[in-house]
């Protein structure tokens, strides 16, 4: 069965969002108070409708009150998402997700309901900051305050050298999830790409390849001590033992 899901709000968040719940196969309603930004999304979701999003009724009888999950991208309209907030709540919907700017608005917005506040702009710059500063570090996920995923592109130096020998889980305190190997336009990276092709469970006598990126999970300082290695430390792990 589809998951369904409700996105209140299509500024350029809230469009992302819908745009991208649909194409992973979910089943999404679209609203917005404005006819130009309804229009511009119709052809791309389940259902799009101008309506007010804290307009009970009007919520009711586009289904809101069947969604799995319940998006409010309303903007910087502190008001409109309190007011959203409390109405989805009183429809029966168990999850709903709000965008807010400030600590205080993530307070008051968990007191009347939200079962989890984002701020995409700090989550947003917290990860391209983490996905910069290590070295061929391409995309970073916090996944607590200790504890993280990367996608790291296999430097030069361990081009050849089997798994066994760098030792990721023994020597770097590591968990290798995946490899992945990546498909379509060179030079291009996404993570939900068809053509990519994930191995889960590379055997240890696996040679890497250039181009391999590991998919790594472990604690923080333990990721950037791995990724910030100097190339030379890896050089000597693809010699030949005599």
């Amino acid at each position: 069965m589809k998951k369904r899901f409700l996105v209140i709000g299509l500024g350029r968040f809230g469009v992302s969002l819908a745009e991208t719940l649909y194409s992973e196969g979910g089943e999404v309603i679209a609203v917005d108070e404005h006819a130009e930004n309804v229009e511009e999304i119709k052809d791309r979701v389940s259902h799009a409708v101008q309506l007010d999003g804290t307009d009970l009724d009007a919520l009711k009888s586009v289904g809101a009150s069947g969604v799995d999950t319940a998006f409010i991208a309303i903007g910087e309209n502190l008001e409109a998402s309190v007011i959203t907030t409390v109405v989805l709540k009183e429809l029966g919907v168990k999850e709903i997700i709000v965008r807010a700017y400030t600590e205080r608005e993530k307070k008051i917005l968990e007191m009347v309901g939200a079962s989890r506040v984002l701020f995409v702009e700090q989550e947003m710059g917290r990860r391209l900051a983490k996905a910069c500063s290590g070295n061929a570090i391409l995309d970073y996920i916090e996944l607590s305050p200790s504890h993280s995923l990367v996608q790291w592109e296999v430097p030069e130096p361990l081009v050849g050298v089997s798994l066994v020998d760098v030792n990721i889980l023994g020597k770097w305190g590591l968990n290798l999830f995946a490899i992945k190997k990546l498909g379509g336009i060179e030079g291009t990276f996404r993570w939900g790409k068809e053509k990519d092709q994930l191995n889960f469970v590379p055997s240890p006598d696996y040679v890497l390849e250039k181009g391999d990126i590991l998919i790594l999970v472990g604690k923080n300082n333990d990721l950037t001590r791995f990724t910030e290695q100097k190339e030379s430390v890896f050089k000597g792990f693809g010699q030949k033992k005599s």
